[in-house]
């Protein structure tokens, strides 16, 4: 019985299996599969922003013979970015060792075939460099300058980088632009952000310090969604907590931040900013120096409606509760003061033309130094005004503040004439370049502050419209012409072997003359930028990671 069952058993298996062979034996026609490898030239992985990524990748067919009705799909970081075999792709993109992809579909059998590797896409300008605000064709337009090592000449320039990564103008009408960071231990971004004003388009906007691509813009940012009425901007500054909106006409509308961690929390009241207890007195911002020393606490400004210096707060208390936002007076003892000095906290009986922070190298929270020039509105005399200020440490009403001299600046009347163009900057290691440089139209000024006097520095072709030299200790003086020129001159502050402009001005008395031709002062001469409005050097690292 049990062997019966077996045989039938053996016999069933048997002939299922003979039926499934049966039912399998059809004629399949054999796949022509593709192989793909996909390898940059020369192994080359990494790329900037801006640059040509091309790839020729290498499809190995199965049969031997390539398939006919393909169609090809390159990706990055999961963004398509072309339908071609080649690619030939401008990188559009930051991301870092992510996947380039190549997907080939044969559309005659709806086979889709796989090949990828990865590269990394950064910003060309995530580096430290100059930023160049301009006029150009009617336009506003956004340059970079980068910096590539010490002291040796810049060898990239990207003109007008807005317009060539967003693919529209900025706008027009350019009046200001300022970096802005995040803290420096921690953040949404490495780099800083940069801050347009500008008359037309979209107003003030900010864009990334590394893509160049727009963030946002200020008009959303207020409590309305919108300027309070007959704001229009003319410069946006951010500090650690405190944000400042400035009018055209000098009014400062504040924002605190939810966090110095990302760039944009928290909204601007439609409160202007004043300087008395009853609200009633608002605080002009039209002449501010612009420091970035968070440990400052804040900026100072020259208030002209009050007639008197102020400190804007910007302090995160122990607590972690911000004390900012507040227009703070200057406490000074009347005893610093000679006959005839302008008092700090009432300045009515002059003019002030500029006023300039510079960096206390003795101490990093020592008050910081600053110095003004002024002019007496009875005698027309020009004078240099310098007195320190304490940091704000969130704990007074008045802030303490030294009273240091008053020098009269001799010969300046013919540079500061009212009717000719005129720019300022201080260098800010005043213990090795005690220098201000002052530009009347298209000649450059230095004027020596160890021995009060005035030297003609340099003659260009054309009128000076910017000028900063926050860059390596002051050892180069970077220049913005009203004709497009951007100009370098090198030897502020000279290490040993280097041309030194300061002391071949002072001892030789000569003058520079900054042509097309080579200048062993001139370690940079670009044009073609447009009308430039504003020239700074912008630092890669976070707010503060270097004190400069």
């Amino acid at each position: 019985m049990r062997i019966h069952t077996l045989f039938t058993a053996v016999v069933l298996l048997f002939m299922v299996t003979a039926c499934y062979e049966d039912k399998g034996n059809y004629d399949y026609k054999e796949m022509n599969d593709i192989e793909i490898t996909v390898e940059m030239p020369d192994e080359n992985t990494s790329f900037a922003l801006g640059d040509l990524v091309v790839c020729t990748p290498q499809l190995v067919f199965a049969l031997g013979k390539e398939n006919t009705n393909l169609g090809y799909e390159w990706s990055f970081a999961g963004k398509v970015i072309s339908h071609t075999r080649n690619l030939e792709w401008v990188a559009d993109t930051i991301a870092s060792n992510k996947m380039l992809q190549l997907a080939v579909l044969d559309q005659n059998t709806g086979v889709t075939y796989f090949g990828d590797t990865d590269i990394s896409i950064t910003s060309r300008y995530a580096t430290d460099g100059w930023v160049v605000l301009s006029e150009k064709n009617g336009n506003s337009s956004l340059s970079f300058i980068r910096h590539r090592s010490g002291l040796s000449a810049p060898t990239e320039v990207a003109k007008d980088v807005y317009q060539m990564i967003n693919g529209r103008p900025m706008g027009t009408g350019p009046v200001s632009v300022y970096p802005h960071w995040t803290t420096r231990w921690g953040g949404e971004e490495n780099v800083s952000w940069v801050w347009v004003a500008q008359k037309g388009g979209e107003s003030a906007l900010e864009v990334s310090g590394s893509s160049y691509q727009q963030q946002t813009t200020l008009a959303p940012i207020f409590l309305k969604q919108t300027y309070p009425e007959g704001f229009v901007p003319a410069a946006v500054m951010d500090l650690q907590i405190l944000s400042l909106a400035i009018g055209e006409d000098g009014t400062i509308y504040t924002r605190v931040k939810d966090s110095n961690l990302l760039f944009n929390t928290g909204r601007f009241i439609d409160r202007p900013l004043t300087s008395d207890d009853k609200g009633e007195l608002k605080v002009d911002g039209s002449m501010i120096a612009y420091g970035r020393f968070d440990c400052q606490g804040g900026l100072l400004c020259y208030d002209k409606n009050s007639g008197q210096y102020l400190h804007i707060s910007d302090y995160v208390h122990w607590d972690g509760k911000p004390r900012a936002g507040k227009a703070l007076p200057l406490k000074v003892d009347e005893g610093d003061y000679k006959e005839g000095d302008a008092r700090l906290n009432d300045m009515n009986g002059y003019k002030v033309h500029y006023v300039g922070v510079a960096y206390n190298e003795d101490h990093l929270y020592s008050p910081m130094p600053y110095m003004a020039v002024i002019e007496n509105r009875t005698t027309g005399k020009f004078y240099l005004q310098k007195f320190s200020v304490n940091n704000y440490d969130g704990s007074v009403k008045a802030l303490p503040a030294k009273f240091e001299s008053q020098e009269e600046m001799k010969d300046l009347e013919s540079v500061i004439d009212g009717s000719s163009k005129n720019c300022f900057t201080l260098s800010r290691y005043q213990n090795d370049a005690p220098y201000m440089f002052i530009s009347k139209d298209n000649m450059l000024y230095l004027y020596f502050i160890d021995n009060k006097t005035l030297y003609p520095c340099a003659r260009f072709e054309s009128v000076i419209t910017s000028m900063d030299m926050n860059i390596y200790s002051s050892r180069v003086l970077t220049v913005g012409l009203e004709n497009g020129d951007v100009i370098m001159l090198k030897g502020i502050r000279s290490a040993d072997g280097e041309p030194n402009l300061a002391r071949y001005v002072i001892n030789e008395r000569n003058i520079v003359q900054v042509t097309d031709a080579e200048n062993e002062f001139v370690l940079f001469h670009e044009k073609d930028f447009g009308r430039v409005v504003q020239i700074f050097y912008k630092w890669q690292e976070k707010w503060n990671e270097n004190f400069y």
